[in-house]
């Protein structure tokens, strides 16, 4: 029976989208008590077979997937791991409870320069990764750990920041 409902547990945060709390785990599945369900997604956290983190308002558990980026998708979130594989080249980014695995073909342009870049890279570091259509530069990746300055305009109410040296992104306050 255990190995039933985390069977039911994996294929249920397989199907969904968002982290998910107990409740909607145990109704799902099928798990008559409350208890039983959190005690199995706490086994498969242990096993680390699914991401979870305990809230203010109780458990949260997901799965995250391997995705690939389309040209022009950029990924943002804290750097977490790098795993090479003998076939592929997985990063993983985690923004508030969120995880993402992204993944390239280990013999492409874009593995290598994933495994450049990051070589020397602190883990926890804020990183955007944007995919490209330029194949003489298949991705491109930023650290986000730049120092922001707020302008005031001359407009009443109107702030812009600013990455210090240069004006890159804007974002106006009204």
């Amino acid at each position: 029976m255990t190995s039933n409902y985390q069977e039911k547990i994996l294929t249920f945060l397989g199907q969904v989208t968002q982290p998910t709390d107990v409740e909607k785990i145990r109704a799902s599945c099928g798990i008559g008590n409350w208890n039983t369900a959190l005690t199995h997604c706490l086994e498969l956290l242990v096993q680390d077979k699914i991401q979870g983190q305990k809230t203010s308002k109780g458990w949260t558990f997901w799965m995250y997937r391997e995705t690939q980026l389309d040209p022009w998708e950029e990924a943002i979130g804290n750097y977490e791991d790098l795993k090479i594989s003998e076939d592929k080249v997985t990063i993983i980014l985690t923004h508030t409870i969120k995880s993402i695995a992204i993944a390239f073909p280990k013999e492409t342009p874009e593995a290598q320069t994933l495994i450049q870049t990051l070589k020397n890279t602190k883990k926890g570091t804020k990183i955007a990764i944007l995919k490209t259509d330029n194949p003489e530069k298949p991705i491109i990746i930023r650290t986000l750990n730049e120092a922001t300055i707020t302008h005031n305009c001359s407009y009443q109410k109107c702030q812009v920041r600013i990455r210090v040296p240069f004006v890159m992104h804007t974002a106006v306050r009204v």
